[in-house]
C-alpha cells in the first residue's frame, strides 16, 4: 500500500523547474499551455555551487567485514524469537517489503536523508542476495551514519552551542566524533559522567557543564537518559509512583559532593583590563592601539571575544581531596533520618560502588553507571536502539522503568542485552544486526498502535520523518553530496581564545586582531552556503539550538531545553513550509540536484522516472505516468515543477515505510 495521493489540480499555485531569485512562481491555469520565454541570458546559478570548497567529509570508522557472518547469524536468532512470539500470540508477520520501500528505508534509519535517484535505481536494480547487508554496511559506514546518530544523541543530551553563560560548542564536536570513531557506548557514557577540566583540554566536560550549578538536575538527567529510570520526583519527597525514597536520592546525590566550577579570567588578562581601564580613567595620552573605550569593550565582536575567553576558563571538575558530603533538606521529614543529616554516597540499585584509593566520587558513580552488572545501563540502551530502528520499544516508555515493567517479548530483550555485552558495546555492531534481521525488512505496520497493548513486532511500524530527516532529505534534492560540508571547528577559536602567554595590551590586540580576521572567514564560508537566508547543509551541521521560526524548528527539532524534545505532530507552519516556503522552492532552482538530474535524461519518460526516483525512491505506476505526463502536456516546462511541487507534499514522501 501507498501513501502517495493523487497529483492535485494545481490551480492556486504552480512551480516552475526554472525560477529566479526575485520573482515568485507564476500562476497559470491548468488547461492553456504557457508559451515559451523569449530568449535570455542564462542567469548564474542560485543555488550554491561550493562543493569544491567544503573539503573532505568526515572520516568514519567502518564495519568490520569479518564480523558479518556473526550478525547474520544474530540476526536470524532475533527473527526466530519474534516468530515465536508473534505464534504465541496468534498473530502473522507483515510481508516483505518490496525493493524501493525498503531501499529508501534503510536510507533514511542508517544514513538520515532519503537516497539519490542513482541510489535509489542502484538498489531496485540490485538482484544480489546480498544486498540489503552491502547497503546497511555501506551506510553504516558513511559521515551520514556520524549526522544521522548525532541527531539522535542531541535532541537526547540537549546539545547546544551555548548554554546560558557556557560555550559548549566543543562538546558537540566531540560527541560527532565519539561517533565517528565507534567509540564503545560505555566508554562514551563514562567519559562524560567522569570528565573534569576545562572544553578545550577535555570537550567531554560539556555534558557536566550543561547543567552547570545544578547537580540534582545533572543527577536526574543522567538517570533517566542510561538507566531509563525516573528519580526526579524523589527529589523532594519519596516517589509516589516508584520504591525511590527521598532519602535514596540524595544518596545517589552524594556522588556529586564533590563538584564544583571554575570561572573567569587568567590573571594575566584581568591585569591587562585592570591597567587599561586605568588609563581609560586618567587624562594621560592614549597609547596607539588602545583596546577598551569608556565602557571597558572595544568593539562588539571583541567583547565576544573576551567573554569568549572567560568562557574558555570555565572547567567543571570534582573535589578529589575533600569528596564533599551533602545533606539532607532542613524540611527532611521522614523518619529514617533528621533533617540536615550527612548522607554518604549509596547507588538505589546494584553493588554500591566503593571508592579506590585516589579515585573521586564522580568516578566511582561513573564505574557503576556503566557496569555490566549495573541491572538497567545495558537494558535501556538495548531497549533505546530496538525503538530507533523499529519505532516502538519492547519497553514503553523507554525512560519509565520500574521493577515492575515487563517487555513485550522478555525473552528478546534479554538476548539483546547479551549480544550488546558479547559486542563490548559496539552500537554500531549492535544496529547492523538489527537491520540485517528480516523482520526490520517487512512491511511497515500501518494501523494506529494502542498505546496500552502491547506491539509484538510483525514489522517495524509506520513512521514519521524527524525534523532533520526531512531537512535533510531537502537538502539532498538541492545540493551534491552535502556529506562534504562538516561544521568549522570551534577549536581554533577556542585556541585563540587562550590568551595565559599574553603579558602586555600590544599582545591582546594582535590577538584580538586574529579573532576578528578568524571570525570574518568563518562568517563567510557560512553565507557561501545559503540560499534565501538558509543555510543549505545538513541538519547535525547548523546551530543549535536554532530559532523557533527555523524550518527545523517548525518540524518538531527540540529546543534541547529537556530531553527528548523533539516532537514528529503535524501542524499549519508545517503545511505552510511545504506548500510556498523558500526551503522547498530550492530544489526548483537552476543548479540543484533534482534540476540538473531531470534535465539531463533525453526522453519525457526518463525525465518522469527521474521525478520520481528522486523524491520517492520509486518509478510511478500508470495511473501517475499517465497524470504526470497530461501536466507536462498541459503546463510545458512548468509541469515538471507542478509534480516535483506535488509529490513533496505528498504523505508517501513524510513517511518512512
Amino acid at each position: 500500500m501507498k501513501l502517495w495521493l493523487p497529483l492535485l489540480a494545481l490551480v492556486f499555485l504552480g512551480h516552475s523547474l526554472i525560477t529566479t531569485t526575485s520573482a515568485a512562481p507564476p500562476v497559470r491555469t491548468a488547461s492553456k499551455p504557457t508559451a515559451a520565454p523569449a530568449k535570455k541570458p542564462v542567469p548564474k546559478p542560485i543555488i550554491p555551487q561550493y562543493t569544491s570548497q567544503r573539503g573532505q567529509a568526515r572520516k568514519v570508522v567502518p564495519v568490520d567485514p569479518q564480523l558479518q557472518a556473526a550478525a547474520i547469524a544474530s540476526a536470524e536468532t532475533i527473527d526466530q524469537m519474534v516468530a515465536k512470539n508473534l505464534r504465541a500470540n496468534n498473530l502473522t508477520a507483515n510481508p516483505m517489503a518490496d525493493d524501493a520501500t525498503l531501499g529508501r528505508r534503510i536510507y533514511l534509519d542508517i544514513s538520515g536523508t532519503i537516497p539519490t535517484s542513482a541510489q535509489a535505481r542502484l538498489f531496485i536494480r540490485n538482484s544480489s542476495k546480498d544486498k540489503v547487508h552491502e547497503t546497511v554496511d555501506k551506510l553504516l559506514s558513511s559521515p551520514g551514519y556520524v549526522s544521522h546518530s548525532f541527531n539522535y544523541w542531541a535532541d537526547m543530551l540537549r546539545i547546544v552551542d551555548r548554554r546560558d553563560a557556557t560555550d559548549l560548542g566543543l562538546f558537540g564536536e566531540w560527541v560527532k566524533q565519539s561517533l565517528a570513531d565507534n567509540q564503545p557506548y560505555n566508554e562514551f557514557v563514562h567519559d562524560m559522567i567522569a570528565a573534569e577540566g576545562s572544553l578545550l583540554d577535555n570537550p567531554a566536560v560539556g555534558y557536566q557543564l550543561g547543567d552547570e550549578n545544578m547537580p540534582f538536575d545533572n543527577l536526574n538527567n543522567t538517570v533517566r537518559i542510561f538507566l531509563g529510570t525516573r528519580i526526579g520526583c524523589a527529589q523532594c519527597h519519596n516517589h509516589p509512583t516508584d520504591r525511590w525514597t527521598q532519602k535514596e536520592f540524595y544518596e545517589m546525590a552524594a556522588f556529586y559532593g564533590g563538584m564544583k566550577y571554575n570561572r573567569g579570567l587568567p590573571a594575566e588578562l584581568t591585569k591587562i583590563t585592570a591597567y587599561n581601564r586605568n588609563m581609560t580613567e586618567s587624562k594621560a595620552p592614549k597609547p596607539e592601539g588602545w583596546l577598551w573605550d569608556k565602557t571597558d569593550y572595544f568593539s562588539t565582536e571583541g567583547k565576544l571575544w573576551r567573554n569568549s575567553v572567560s568562557r574558555q576558563y570555565r572547567k567543571a571538575m570534582s573535589d578529589a581531596t575533600k569528596n564533599n558530603d551533602i545533606r539532607l533538606p532542613h524540611d527532611y521529614s521522614y523518619d529514617d533520618a533528621k533533617p540536615k543529616d550527612v548522607v554518604k554516597p549509596r547507588a538505589i540499585f546494584g553493588n554500591s560502588p566503593t571508592l579506590k584509593p585516589g579515585q573521586t566520587r564522580r568516578e566511582a558513580f561513573a564505574d557503576w553507571l556503566t557496569s555490566e552488572e549495573n541491572p538497567r545501563f545495558t537494558l535501556s540502551i538495548a531497549n533505546r536502539l530496538w525503538k530507533r530502528v523499529f519505532g516502538v520499544g519492547l519497553i514503553e516508555p523507554e525512560d519509565d522503568m520500574t521493577d515492575y515493567t515487563v517487555a513485550t517479548n522478555p525473552e528478546l530483550l534479554e538476548y539483546l542485552v547479551s549480544e550488546l555485552k558479547r559486542l563490548n558495546y559496539d552500537q554500531k555492531e549492535f544496529l547492523r544486526i538489527l537491520y540485517y534481521t528480516k523482520t526490520y525488512q517487512r512491511e511497515a505496520t500501518y494501523e494506529d498502535l494502542d498505546p496500552v497493548a502491547p506491539y509484538h513486532f510483525p514489522g517495524p511500524v509506520l513512521r514519521r520523518l524527524s525534523s532533520e530527516q526531512v531537512w535533510d532529505s531537502l537538502i539532498t534534492l538541492t545540493i551534491d553530496n552535502p556529506d562534504n560540508y562538516t561544521r568549522p571547528s570551534n577549536r581554533e577559536f577556542f585556541q585563540l581564545c587562550d590568551v595565559s602567554d599574553l603579558k602586555t595590551s600590544d599582545d591582546i590586540l594582535k590577538r584580538l586582531n586574529e579573532v576578528l580576521e578568524y571570525n570574518k572567514v568563518a562568517r563567510k564560508a557560512m553565507d557561501d552556503t545559503k540560499y534565501k537566508g538558509n543555510t543549505l547543509v545538513r541538519a547535525s551541521e547548523l546551530p543549535s539550538p536554532l530559532p523557533a521560526n527555523h524550518f527545523l524548528r517548525q518540524f518538531g527539532q527540540g529546543d534541547r531545553q529537556t530531553i527528548a524534545s523533539a516532537t514528529n505532530d503535524g501542524n499549519v507552519p508545517q503545511l505552510l513550509a511545504m506548500f510556498n516556503g523558500a526551503v522547498t522552492h530550492m530544489m526548483l532552482e537552476e543548479g540543484s540536484e533534482i534540476y540538473n538530474n531531470v534535465i539531463s535524461r533525453k526522453s519525457v519518460d526518463d525525465q518522469l522516472d527521474e521525478i520520481f526516483l528522486t523524491l520517492l525512491s520509486r518509478y510511478p505506476t500508470n495511473m501517475e505516468k499517465a497524470a504526470s505526463l497530461r501536466e507536462f502536456k498541459a503546463n510545458g516546462k512548468y509541469g515538471y515543477g507542478n509534480v516535483i511541487w506535488a509529490l513533496l507534499n505528498t504523505r508517501e514522501f513524510l513517511f518512512i515505510e
